[in-house]
């Protein structure tokens, strides 16, 4: 009850923050936003849990940066993407990734993920059409490609987690994955964008939820809350992100959604929860 507890907190939060990532990334520069909350993220994961660090952290530092390198640019295209659509809709197309996973693992391990799986990825398709069709008349929306392409770097991080995750410190290769992402937003910062002021004082209390509740308090909760619930029950729970995501857009910012894209929403939802209950039915015949 816990740990399920525990996921939904962090479907919550991660959800509730599209609206406000999407007020900060009218003032902030991606790049810079990126950095302050995630080198925040770090240094707060280090000061809890310094001596578990320092004990593993040369056997995890590879795996780290490999992870940090993915979630950068998943994090990044993410942000970008929520410059040019609202906030329900990059929370509905990021979580395409929960279908690219078992295909990608398809083609890199040459193992089928069933019928359930290629079903739910064609409902996921005609869902992302139906969201975003409404903008292909004149060309696919800038935003629309961002977010898919977060989906599909979130889903490559995904499996490079499980990858590195075997015999490593869950803790530590988070942290190494937010330093390493933070100082790749810095220089991509310094590089391509032009600061105007370092801290946005009205805007301070998102940054602040941004960085405590969503970045460091969710991603600690979610990682102590899976050693105690099956992955593909805790994957569903997760799924929940993209309608709170979309519900927080609604309610804080009043974005409206045409009832063409809020059925295409629905099928990427019952996509996701088809991709994730396939394997619990298949378990139990």
């Amino acid at each position: 009850m816990l740990a399920d507890l525990g996921l939904f907190y962090c479907a919550l939060f991660w959800g509730v923050s599209f609206p406000v990532m999407k007020i900060l990334v009218g003032v902030y520069p991606t790049c810079w936003l990126l950095f302050l909350r995630f080198l925040a993220g770090a240094l707060m994961i280090y000061v809890v849990f310094h001596k578990r660090i320092n004990k593993s952290f040369r056997n995890d530092f590879k795996g780290g940066v490999i992870i940090g390198v993915l979630l950068f640019l998943a994090a990044t295209t993410q942000t970008l993407g929520l410059n040019y659509i609202d906030s329900g809709r990059n929370a509905f197309i990021t979580s395409v990734y929960v279908i690219l996973v078992p295909l990608f693992l398809w083609v890199i391990k040459r193992k089928f993920p069933g019928w359930f799986t290629l079903a739910a990825a064609v409902i996921c398709v005609i869902g992302m059409y139906l969201l975003s069709g409404e903008n292909l008349g004149g060309g696919v929306n800038i935003g629309d490609f961002l977010t898919f392409l977060c989906a599909i770097f979130f889903a490559v991080q995904i499996i490079a987690i499980s990858h590195y995750t075997q015999g490593s410190d869950p803790i530590t290769l988070s942290c190494v994955e937010f330093f390493t992402l933070a100082a790749l937003s810095f220089i991509s910062s310094l590089l391509f964008e032009t600061r105007t002021e370092i801290i946005n004082i009205p805007t301070l209390w998102g940054l602040l939820f941004m960085i405590f509740f969503c970045t460091f308090g969710c991603y600690a909760i979610q990682i102590c809350a899976q050693k105690y619930a099956e992955p593909s029950h805790a994957t569903i729970i997760m799924s929940l992100e993209s309608v709170f995501g979309l519900a927080s857009g609604i309610i804080f910012l009043g974005e409206k959604i045409s009832f063409k894209a809020g059925v295409g929403c629905a099928l990427i939802f019952i996509a996701v929860l088809i991709s994730e209950l396939a394997p619990l039915i298949h378990k139990k015949k």
